[in-house]
């Protein structure tokens, strides 16, 4: 029997019971990031690997504001198995006070597929997504990296600011761009005594292009995006870009000249070309992120290489981390035991 499943066992009658976590919940058993670190970085060479099951991104439109995304996903070393449900609506903060994303996971039991936990999958995805761009960061950015720039200021995109640092070591300051000038505001009130650097608001769109050595953007996308505002000659030698938006900001003359351009996953990268995700045409990836982290890529090859990748997202990044929430719900009596 797995561990993972031997755990659940202890505190928890399969088959009879699910547990049951709130957002908050889920916010307060923060899984270090250490942690965060270690797992997704794991997550990622075990899919290049073929050590996952988890087949693409399924997605549903009812509108041109909003996104259903089906996420299913298996990692049989640690026995983590589950499935993500996920909605995106554009106009949600306008019309109803809310988020745009909402997420909620299913795990199941790995042994007998019964269903263990159900839980909220928000703060889980706003976590281990900065968490891979870092590793990748680490991996892949120049090591003189001084200058960290985040376009999009939601829930993700915050959430670069604390771990970056961790990635860069020699860096120096950290810019900041959106479309509100109150994110922006709130990003550097919130995070300017929680970052060992200082932060800045980018005068435009362009500035933060063309002045940051590592690149990252987390804004809205929607299938048929419109013409990506960022232009090949802001990109400056050297560069790093890593994308969690379908790298809809950035024109396809980007992606197509890079150096190396690397996806988390091929197969899902095929679908969302097939679905027209991509203003322009762009070239097929070099590699998945998993090839670097195993050694089959070299990666950076030359200080002047503009890297671009673009991690789209995996339900196996979820369930890499969720038996870790769990196993600590279950030992701490954090949420509540519901019966089948």
């Amino acid at each position: 029997m797995k561990a993972f499943s031997e755990k659940v066992r202890k505190h928890l009658n399969v088959g009879h019971e699910i547990l049951y976590l709130t957002r908050d919940e889920v916010k307060s058993l923060e899984v270090p990031k250490e942690v965060l670190y270690e797992k997704v970085k794991q997550a990622l060479t075990m899919y290049s690997n073929k050590e996952t099951q988890m087949p693409p991104k399924s997605h549903i439109f009812p509108d041109e504001n909003g996104c259903y995304i089906s996420m299913p996903g298996l990692i049989p070393e640690t026995g983590s198995v589950g499935h993500k449900w996920v909605s995106a609506y554009n106009n949600n903060v306008k019309e109803f006070g809310l988020a745009s994303l909402s997420a909620m996971i299913l795990v199941a039991d790995y042994e007998s597929g019964w269903p263990i936990a159900f839980m909220d999958g928000i703060h889980i995805m706003e976590t281990r997504t900065p968490a891979i761009a870092a590793v990748i960061a680490k991996e892949l950015a120049r090591k003189d990296s001084e200058v960290f720039g985040m376009i999009g200021l939601g829930r993700e995109g915050r959430n670069h600011f604390p771990v970056m640092p961790d990635a860069l070591p020699n860096l120096k300051k950290i810019l900041v761009w959106d479309i509100s000038e109150e994110a922006m505001d709130n990003a550097i009130a919130d995070f300017n005594d929680k970052v060992p650097v200082p932060m800045e608001k980018a005068p435009s769109l362009e500035y933060i292009v063309r002045n940051s050595d590592v690149l990252c953007s987390a804004t809205f996308f929607k299938i048929y995006p419109p013409k990506p505002p960022i232009k090949k000659e802001w990109i400056p030698k050297g560069q790093t870009i890593i994308v969690t938006d379908l790298h809809t900001q950035f024109e396809g003359a980007i992606i197509n000249e890079s150096a190396l351009y690397v996806v988390d996953s091929k197969s899902q990268q095929e679908d969302l070309v097939k679905e027209h995700y991509f203003y322009d045409e762009i070239k097929e990836p070099d590699c998945e992120v998993g090839d670097i982290f195993a050694g089959r890529h070299p990666g950076r090859t030359s200080d002047d290489d503009i890297i671009v990748a673009s991690p789209q997202g995996m339900a196996i990044d979820d369930f890499a981390v969720t038996p870790s929430v769990i196993e600590m719900a279950l030992e701490k009596g954090v949420g509540t035991i519901l019966p089948l």
